[in-house]
């Protein structure tokens, strides 16, 4: 049975994609470990999840995206969506077609449903030439001999084809093997130790990262050009279970112990240690080339800490770091430049100017522009603040003359100009929005 296309983005980047909603859910956002990747700048690494519940059809959960998930242009936490309905994300908005599951006959939004049959109507029968209420002795000779010819040459050709079904049977087996056996859904979740260092006669370069007790530590060390920088973060377990997941099922469990070569004149070390439930696994290669399942746990997991920890930067040389910097600065100049555009302008300037900080955190001694990043920065948060300032006073006022509508108008204004969560500011604005909304629909 073909997927059914449950969703097709109608605007954004990914314009016009089709999109199935498998029967455990399916998450999407900017990040490469999402079941849907879409390269939307303004949506979250992991923005939201679409999945099904029993018997109630598709719903959509947000991931405490930055800005937000809306359906239909209401901010939602988690909500049933139905075919027409239209889910928000970033730029990009994506309408749903279809909210059955693949396995119940999921059919398009506005598709006609096929009725079923009017009970105790039968199929018309396949006429053998038997009239009604004649049997096989009224037939006239010539008629019967026919039909049993038929019949035994149907029996002739179903016994002469068994054989060759068997045959393409295993050839098809073959082609496509059975899938392997699926990962435990519920994995408890892993403590995790890696390290990578590279020596060589001019420099060392020391990788560490460590999950224990659901806080992920990455620390990078780089003395030629003098980095040195150690982050940490309390992770939803969620997500350790995704990664936890990934690992179980990529045949590192099974690897040797050690893996060693030789290579004059350099040392590269990779070490690394899993314990999964009561498994645990420990695999070291020094100078030696990686075999595959141990190549793409540390893929992940590299991947998994840069952008958990934004140390993305890290793994850039300095010139580098610096031509990003640079482009990053011009961008949020953009942006404060045309913050009468959108609402949204003049925090996406303040994270433009914030992520060239963090690409010049490790440089010595900083470039020109620094100091005009830091200073249009400041600029961007005061003009924000006192924006911010003049529609809560509007919006407050508004709640005081029991002015609903209006207050509604202005506190979208606030969630829209500061999308970040995390921000007391969008959080206040999103509790007061709550309770205006009650009142407008006690008036309706």
């Amino acid at each position: 049975m073909d997927k059914a296309i449950h969703l097709v983005v109608e605007a954004g980047p990914a314009r016009g994609r089709e999109i199935s909603v498998l029967k455990d859910g399916v998450r999407i956002g900017r990040s490469s470990r999402n079941d849907v990747v879409l390269n939307d700048e303004s949506m979250s690494r992991f923005h939201c999840r679409l999945f099904f519940k029993p018997g109630e059809g598709l719903w959509v959960a947000d991931l405490g995206s930055s800005n937000e998930t809306r359906v239909n242009g209401a901010a939602v936490q988690e909500t049933r969506v139905k075919p027409g309905d239209e889910i928000s994300m970033g730029d990009t908005v994506i309408k749903v077609r279809s909210d059955r599951e693949s396995g119940e006959g999921a059919v398009d939004a506005g598709a006609p449903v096929a009725t079923a049959a009017p009970v105790g109507r039968t199929e018309p029968a396949i006429d053998l030439g038997l009239k009604k209420g004649a049997t096989a002795a009224g037939m006239p000779k010539m008629r019967r001999l026919l039909v049993g010819s038929v019949l035994i040459m149907a029996l002739v050709a179903v016994a002469a084809w068994a054989p060759w079904a068997r045959v393409i049977q295993a050839i098809e087996a073959r082609r496509h093997p059975p899938a392997p056996p699926a990962v435990p859904a519920e994995l408890p979740v892993m403590d995790l130790t890696y390290e990578r260092v590279e020596a060589t006669s001019s420099n060392i370069f020391r990788y560490f990262m460590q999950i224990q007790h659901s806080t992920l530590v990455v620390q990078v060390d780089d003395l030629v050009n003098s980095r040195h920088v150690r982050r940490e973060k309390k992770m939803d377990a969620d997500l350790l279970r995704d990664l936890a997941k990934s690992v179980a099922a990529s045949g590192f469990m099974d690897l040797l112990d050690d893996y060693s070569g030789l290579a004059p004149g350099i040392y590269e070390l990779t070490d690394l240690s899993v314990t999964l439930g009561s498994q645990a696994h420990r695999t070291r290669v020094l100078n030696h080339v990686e075999p595959d399942a141990f190549a793409a746990v540390r893929g992940q997991i590299e991947e998994f800490g840069k952008n958990e920890l934004g140390l993305a930067a890290l793994a850039m040389e300095p010139e580098k770091l610096v031509e990003k910097a640079k482009e990053a600065v011009l961008l949020g100049k953009k942006l404060y430049d045309e913050r009468e555009v959108r609402y949204e302008n003049l925090a996406s300037a303040i994270r433009a100017f914030k992520e060239a900080d963090l690409y010049l955190e490790t440089i010595e001694p900083k470039p020109d522009f620094y100091g005009e990043a830091l200073s249009r920065r400041t600029d961007c948060e005061h003009e924000l603040q006192k924006r911010y300032d003049d529609i809560r006073f509007m919006a407050e006022r508004a709640v005081k003359l029991q002015d609903w509508k209006e207050a509604e108008r202005q506190l979208r204004i606030v969630i829209e100009m500061i999308p970040d969560r995390s921000d007391d500011r969008n959080r206040i604005a999103n509790k007061t929005l709550v309770d205006v909304e009650r009142h407008l629909g006690a008036e309706k």
